[in-house]
């Protein structure tokens, strides 16, 4: 009954927004910025590759060569990527109603219109200049685009947390963690992280399917213990556009997203710049 409950604290959290686990990262992200301002150059930060524990069953799951989805999706200088997430309601009232506007060079915006914002006040909106962008995850300067670099990057210890994600709930859980809490995760990582996620051991894979909202999708589904959590990604660029969890057939949890790459922030995407479709404007959670 523990690990149960454990694990649907874990699913909860992806809805009220999480306890920021990740220290080690902020630490290193705080050190980067104190490089790039004495030294106005990005630090690159060594990440090792090699797959620990139960990294083997990933990895020999993956292809050797990147998606083909992900050609298109690198950021260019002077490029934002645009990033909305929007959820259910929550128990404690919470609603995410979040977008974002990120550069390489960590300037962007931030616009939080979420709900509960006295219990759940981050990210804060505003403009941001280079390297003021509001994370908490250092993403962009650690995790490798190819998905087999990623997978070892995943199950080795990239967080100082004393273990990497081993076992098969432990990877999900900092794949899911990832796509829905790091604005700053390019594109092209993402789709690395579909297909790190669908070669997770007990993952299954339905093609030619939708989402909630009727958009087309690829769902990838973990089960364990009663639980069922699904992520469904666009099929052309592999982002994902909808997160969903629910508890032995009960009440759907969900998170719906929609991205793209713009010139400024504040823009919205159109035509090629979207990633994904678009979400209604008249959303009702």
């Amino acid at each position: 009954m523990d690990d149960v409950r454990e694990r649907l604290q874990r699913a909860s959290r992806y809805v009220t927004l999480p306890d920021r686990p990740f220290d080690r990262l902020v630490d290193r992200r705080d050190r980067r910025r104190r490089g790039q301002r004495l030294t106005a150059a990005a630090l690159a930060l060594g990440v090792a590759v090699t797959a620990v524990g139960g990294g083997l069953a990933v990895l020999s799951g993956l292809e050797k060569q990147p998606s083909a989805a992900v050609g298109g999706l690198s950021l260019r200088p002077g490029e934002y990527f645009y990033l909305r997430i929007q959820s259910s309601e929550a128990v404690d009232g919470h609603i995410r109603d979040l977008e974002t506007w990120w550069a390489t060079d960590d300037s962007g915006e931030v616009r939080n219109r979420s709900t509960r914002q006295d219990k759940y006040p981050t990210p804060p909106s505003g403009t941001f200049g280079p390297g003021e962008f509001p994370i908490d995850i250092a993403a962009s300067d650690d995790l490798s685009s190819e998905p087999e670099a990623l997978a070892a990057q995943l199950h080795d210890d990239l967080w100082g947390a004393g273990q990497g994600a081993e076992q098969p709930e432990e990877l999900w859980d900092v794949i899911s963690y990832l796509l829905l809490e790091a604005p700053n995760l390019p594109a092209d990582v993402r789709a690395a992280l579909f297909e790190v996620a669908k070669g997770v051991p007990g993952v299954t894979t339905t093609e030619d399917t939708e989402d909630r909202l009727g958009r087309g999708a690829v769902a990838l589904e973990f089960s364990i213990d009663g639980g069922s959590w699904t992520m469904y990604f666009d099929p052309r660029t592999h982002q994902m556009i909808t997160w969903s969890f629910s508890y032995k057939g009960g009440r759907v949890s969900w998170i719906v997203l929609e991205s793209g790459i713009v010139a400024s922030p504040g823009e919205r995407p159109h035509g090629d710049g979207w990633l994904v479709s678009p979400l209604p404007p008249d959303l009702d959670p």
